[in-house]
């Protein structure tokens, strides 16, 4: 049935014109110790946001103390200065802030909101935590068995022991090849001692750089910073963290095996690209088109023609050095091989097979539209000023960040693809019942079943 105004369901609505990217300037200081500030005054709301990149991620790690960087970040606001944790909980509450310490392989940072009224007291916050943390020994006890539960909990979940035997697979023994909050063994030995030491050495104004967006004076702002942070001083750290290039070569199949598993875990990828490189924009076109998006090859192959799986994903977590390039899934153990066969026949089949401009169309629109919307808040725009700062990006990143999208070709697609996805560089991983798809993995190489235990994936080295 059709008519006026009636909706045809039939053909995708069209594309909205991209709106114009509005970016705030960012005024540029410098303190005496090192420290940087990006300072954008914005006043639609009384508001800001504040962000805080320091070199502390799990890549600065030793190998045998595998999650201290988590552990470091966990306890920071856990008592600071006089402070208990109960305290500091509290002056969090009276400010009306939020305040979260993230880990990642590259660098930790610490973000803060909060009602622009307060700011001079949310600075005073940051400062207590980042300069003054107590780390005092039953709070340390506590953060790490929470901790070492959480650990055991994940090591249950078929998902996250695919991520972890994936990375170890690609990477081996390199800091990307452990999980970022680290592993049970390592895990425990942590104490007070390590902890302190790894926050002397990293914790440090060289090579940090606090991001405040909002409803903030930048000269006044930058003269409020200046007084908790100007006499900030430390030595050790090695500045921005850039660990070896990773190199690992592809072997036959791993079969993590849980027996009485109704599903398969899939992952197939390998090292991938990092942030920023000459690749950089054709790798992520290649990906929505492969797997980034809902309508994405992989995605339509498994879930709407197949019927294996609620959904398919491809993605390039990009770093500072190359991160992995990971396709995952969940399957019904019988489709487990057709589920390998059709993820590296359909990225061998980006090549063979390139889009078209309605495809490719498609997949620069998802990429562009959006990105606007990704600058509408103080606390967006300081989340996109981390990812540009974090990994070197030039100033004029995200303003031809659109032209440089629009500018990939599927030339440059199919060069990609040979260069960085090719089906006999990939890396195969499932977790599953070895009884119920271990012969059918055969016809990718020699498979090798390791257990499941909980624990097993902690212990590895």
């Amino acid at each position: 049935m059709s008519g006026p105004g009636t909706l045809d369901r039939t053909r995708p609505p069209p594309a909205e014109a991209l709106r114009p990217l509005e970016l705030p300037l960012f005024h540029r200081f410098r303190l005496d110790n090192g420290m940087r500030l990006l300072v954008a005054e914005s006043s639609k709301l009384p508001e800001v946001s504040l962000r805080l990149i320091i070199e502390a991620g799990a890549s600065g790690e030793p190998a045998d103390r595998g999650g201290v960087a988590e552990l470091t970040g966990r306890l920071l606001s856990e008592g600071a200065g006089p402070r208990s944790a109960l305290q500091m909980a509290a002056w969090l509450d009276r400010l009306g802030a939020a305040f979260r310490a993230r880990i990642g392989y590259d660098v930790a940072h610490l973000s803060m909101h909060f009602l622009s009224d307060v700011t001079p007291g949310a600075l005073d916050y940051l400062r207590a935590v980042v300069r003054e943390p107590a780390f005092a020994e039953a709070e340390v006890s506590r953060v790490r068995q929470e901790r070492l539960d959480e650990i055991e909990r994940q090591l249950d979940q078929p998902g996250i022991l695919a991520d972890h035997r994936f990375i170890r697979g690609v990477y081996g023994a390199h800091p990307y090849g452990r999980p970022v909050g680290g592993r049970r063994s390592t895990v425990a030995r942590l104490g007070e001692k390590e902890v302190r030491a790894f926050h002397g050495r990293r914790y440090v104004p060289e090579g940090a750089v606090l991001i405040a967006c909002g409803a903030v004076e930048a000269p006044a702002f930058r003269d409020a910073v200046e007084r908790r942070f100007g006499d900030w001083a430390g030595a050790g750290s090695d500045g921005a963290l850039r660990p070896p290039q990773a190199s690992a070569g592809p072997g036959g199949p791993i079969l993590v095996d849980r027996r009485h598993a109704a599903q398969a875990e899939i992952r197939v990828g390998r090292i991938g690209l990092p942030y920023g490189g000459k690749d950089f924009f054709p790798a992520t076109v290649a990906n929505a088109i492969l797997g980034g998006l809902f309508n994405s090859r992989i995605n339509m192959n498994l879930r709407e023609d197949k019927g294996w799986t609620y959904g398919a994903r491809s993605v390039f977590h990009f770093r500072r050095r190359a991160g992995p390039f990971v396709v995952s899934t969940a399957v019904e153990s019988g489709a487990a091989a057709g589920a390998f066969r059709e993820i590296l026949a359909e990225t061998e089949g980006l090549a063979t097979r390139p889009p078209e401009e309605a495809e490719l169309r498609l997949a620069k629109n998802a990429l562009t539209l959006s990105l606007p919307r990704q600058f509408e808040t103080p606390s967006l725009m300081t989340r996109k000023m981390v990812t540009q700062q974090v990994y070197a990006l030039p100033e004029d990143y995200w303003e031809t960040y659109v032209d440089r999208v629009e500018a990939v070709g599927s030339d440059e697609i199919v060069e990609v693809v040979r260069s960085h996805m090719t089906p006999e560089s990939m890396h195969l991983v499932a977790v599953a019942a070895a009884a119920e798809v271990g012969s059918a993995l055969a016809e990718f190489g020699q498979v090798t079943v390791e257990p499941a235990e909980p624990g097993e994936e902690a212990e590895s080295p």
